[in-house]
């Protein structure tokens, strides 16, 4: 990799240039400031593959300088590692927000450092790949909606939403947490009910829509700086909070049901389009497994009462044949039943017909 690491320090930057040449095989590259990263990143003729940046610089500061760094195009997915010093929550916060794929707190170990620059180093060989596939898929570059294509499993980036982040840095931020203590943070998942018909039933670009209309709507119910949220793919959205919410997750799915309805992507997906929220899970383990499986017990939960709504559903079509109708456990769970019920029988009707 062609890696440009920034920090005002001199030592920091003689450090780095001899650790990483006489361990690795990547060639680093250092400056001083974040304008003469920002020149080099316009004017060097050959792309860098990864950055190193510390916050705490005179002028412009790290995290402003990823921030710039993503609002170029070359750079929109390129791993950027923050090196820093800065070890409280509000910067890893903003640091994250800004576009940040990884955080390292200084002092730190150079196992540590080629440890995250392997996986940093993964990262990019999955986004060639991808990159590969799209490129082979995409035969007509003025074909908008091809420039969308993703299978439903995919964890889709969503861009131009604040405090909206990719999957990898979100489980990267899950991680600085865990290593910082911070076990006040709980992460809950929320998904879309029926996904699987609706994006079959859907354009690429409309279900991208969709997407990015519930992330909106996630973002803004859950409004703390400090709070990010994810799209993890099949429907799946994560949201790392550590605020103290005055509404349970039964409270949530009506919420952001009730703003669904009002959606022009909800309208143009054609069929009824419902959340179903799980238990959030406290992020209470000091590991890396720990707190990633904080994260996967927070998508399992979803999709529990995700499949607890489909069982319900059709029981519900099985009695509305025969002339009767289920009730659900409350009135809000009965109106989501409802509503999907009508949908399912108005599908049904529809391929009887044709």
């Amino acid at each position: 990799m062609r890696i440009l690491a920034v920090d005002d320090d001199e030592n920091i930057r003689e450090l780095l240039s001899a650790s990483i040449a006489a361990e690795t095989s990547h060639k680093i590259y250092t400056v001083p400031s974040a304008h003469k990263a920002l020149a080099a990143t316009r004017w060097d003729q050959q792309k860098f593959d990864c950055f190193l940046l510390d916050i705490q610089m005179p002028g412009m500061d790290g995290i402003e300088l990823c921030r710039r760094l993503r609002e170029q195009e070359a750079y929109r997915d390129t791993p950027i590692l923050m090196l820093t010093a800065m070890a409280q929550k509000k910067f890893v916060d903003r640091a994250f927000q800004a576009g940040a794929t990884d955080y390292i707190s200084k002092p730190f170990e150079f196992l540590e450092l080629f440890s995250r620059l392997k996986n940093a180093e993964r990262l990019i060989e999955e986004q060639t790949r991808a990159n590969r596939r799209r490129a082979e898929v995409t035969t007509l570059k003025n074909d908008l909606a091809r420039s969308f294509e993703h299978n439903l499993s995919e964890p889709v980036e969503i861009l131009g939403v604040e405090r909206m982040v990719g999957y990898v840095s979100f489980e990267n931020y899950l991680l600085q947490l865990s290593r910082m203590r911070m076990m006040l943070t709980s992460v809950l998942a929320i998904k879309i009910l029926n996904v699987e018909k609706v994006f079959r039933n859907t354009s690429r670009l409309d279900f991208r829509n969709l997407l990015t209309d519930i992330s909106k709507l996630a973002v803004d119910i859950y409004g703390e700086e400090s709070d990010l949220v994810t799209y993890r793919g099949n429907g799946v959205f994560a949201i790392a909070t550590s605020s103290r919410k005055p509404f349970s997750q039964f409270e949530l799915e009506k919420m952001i049901n009730r703003r669904i309805r009002d959606l022009p992507s909800a309208r143009a997906a054609g069929a009824t389009i419902q959340v179903c929220a799980g238990e959030p899970v406290s992020l209470i383990s000091l590991t890396r497994a720990g707190s990633l499986t904080s994260l996967q017990n927070a998508v399992a939960r979803a999709e529990a009462r995700s499949d607890s709504y489909h069982n319900i559903l059709q029981m519900s079509a099985r009695v509305a044949r025969h002339g009767g109708i289920s009730t659900a456990e409350n009135e809000d769970d009965r109106k989501i039943y409802e509503a999907l019920l009508k949908q399912e029988m108005q599908d049904r009707k529809v391929a009887a017909n044709s």
